[in-house]
């Protein structure tokens, strides 16, 4: 664990509703709650209902996407070629 700095350590005691003096040694349940910190995680669980619409919009929006095989070429008449002749 890295050394905290007063201020840091000040405000912890200060949200604890303790009084921290840096020429005193720390408290115990000061130094108990610092190990706890120290060795927490982050608790991840299923996406929210906010995350589920986003991924949902984004499966809705790769499905509607320009498909691969289609090329602009093919609408773009070449001067021997007549629109009307190529799509009856």
């Amino acid at each position: 664990m890295h050394t905290l700095s007063t201020r840091t350590l000040s405000a912890l005691a200060y949200d604890r509703g303790e009084e921290y003096d840096p020429g005193q040694p720390f408290a115990p349940d000061l130094l108990e709650t610092l190990s706890l910190v120290e060795r927490a995680a982050p608790v991840i669980g299923e996406a929210g209902p906010y995350e589920r619409a986003r991924q949902r919009r984004r499966e809705r929006r790769q499905i509607t996407q320009i498909p691969d095989w289609f090329s602009a070429q093919d609408l773009i008449e070449a001067p021997w070629e007549h629109a009307a002749e190529r799509f009856v």
